[in-house]
């Protein structure tokens, strides 16, 4: 090869060092910065799609929709009772683990591989029909695919 190179005139292996460095150079650029780009363009699509869920979480008020229709709780019942009786309504009564009544119009849940997406339809529904508040929620993952977690959370009403 050395020689084959050496016999070649000097145009000849400067075009051809030019080619070769063309060829390096594309090399490189296909290898290093495509997929660079490709992945700051999948940060900046997901950036973008999270700043839309942002935007759209902050223009729902729930507190401006609890004042409008809202249905008083029984009066035969307490609001302990009433909670676990709309647990056992959503299908979540066998993910309870304890339920601490604090006053008359508070209380603790504590929920164990509780579907993540069916607690927060729940507690939207109970706070749009009720007005029922949540004023402290603590929630760790346990199976991320399912969507399962634990949950600790203290309602108002």
């Amino acid at each position: 090869m050395k020689n084959w190179y050496q016999q070649l005139s000097s145009s000849e292996q400067r075009l051809l060092l030019i080619g070769a460095l063309l060829i390096l150079a594309a090399i490189s650029w296909r290898l290093v910065m495509v997929p660079i780009q490709n992945r700051l363009d999948a940060a900046v699509t997901m950036k973008a799609g999270l700043s839309g869920q942002l935007d759209e979480m902050q223009r729902i008020d729930l507190r401006s929709a609890q004042g409008k229709g809202v249905q008083p709780l029984p009066v035969e019942m307490t609001f302990s009772s009433w909670v676990d009786q709309q647990l056992s309504q959503q299908g979540l009564q066998e993910t309870v683990n304890r339920t601490e009544p604090l006053d008359e119009s508070t209380m603790t849940v504590w929920l164990v591989n509780a579907s993540f997406d069916r607690v927060i339809d729940w507690l939207q529904r109970i706070s749009q029909q009720h007005g029922i508040q949540v004023d402290q929620f603590d929630v760790t993952v346990t199976d991320n695919a399912l969507g399962l977690t634990n949950i600790r959370m203290r309602i108002n009403k």
